[in-house]
């Protein structure tokens, strides 16, 4: 008896055991969202590359080494791609909002602003990048950094430090544009001048 009793328990822990196995497999990673490879080249174009952030040093694909400022006002081809590659690219870089990786681009993008500016993870990266696939020029904004209310603060070495918070309310303002702008279209939106800042608070340096 005490042996049967053994055998069903061990059968029904193992029967347990198997049914959570199979639930857990079936379950998404959190904080890990699919991504398909053209969005993957997208993030590519926003994160720096493992060689440069080892060195310390920002990547413009397709431009040079450095900052973004003396470069084409259009680096990736902007201009060439469809709308609905375009409203893919974005699609793909608003999921990018908590992504603290280096940026492969960062700074000012006009020779004449003289603030100094800490470098910037992919969460900003990806949202200037939006506005430059919906305007068609990279130097959209003076600065790869926002303004407004809140917005900013100074590091140790008295460098312009986009605020967290100032980031997840772009984040937050830029999905209601999109929301409008996948009703409209891109050129509906740009004749109409929707902004994806506003009401927000916020601009672009």
């Amino acid at each position: 008896m005490k042996s049967s009793h053994i055998t069903r328990s061990i059968q029904r822990s193992s029967n347990l055991l198997l049914a959570i196995v199979v639930i857990a497999s079936g379950l998404p990673v959190m904080g890990k969202a699919k991504t398909t490879p053209t969005c993957r080249r997208w993030l590519d174009k926003v994160a720096q590359s493992p060689k440069h952030a080892e060195s310390g040093q920002s990547e413009l694909r397709g431009g040079s080494i450095g900052t973004i400022d003396f470069v084409s006002t259009d680096p990736w081809g902007i201009a060439s791609l469809t709308e609905a590659e375009k409203l893919d690219a974005i699609q793909c870089l608003l999921g990018a909002e908590n992504d603290l990786r280096p940026a492969a681009f960062g700074g000012v993008t006009r020779l004449d602003v003289s603030q100094l500016f800490a470098p910037v993870h992919v969460d900003l990266a990806a949202l200037y990048a939006i506005s430059y696939i919906f305007t068609g020029h990279f130097d959209h904004g003076d600065a790869v950094a926002l303004r407004g209310k809140h917005a900013s603060a100074s590091d140790h070495l008295g460098n312009y430090v986009t605020r967290r918070d100032a980031i997840h309310r772009a984040y937050r303002a830029y999905r209601e544009w999109f929301a409008k702008v996948r009703q409209v279209g891109l050129a509906n939106a740009h004749e109409s001048g929707l902004q994806p800042l506003e009401g927000s608070g916020l601009r672009w340096y």
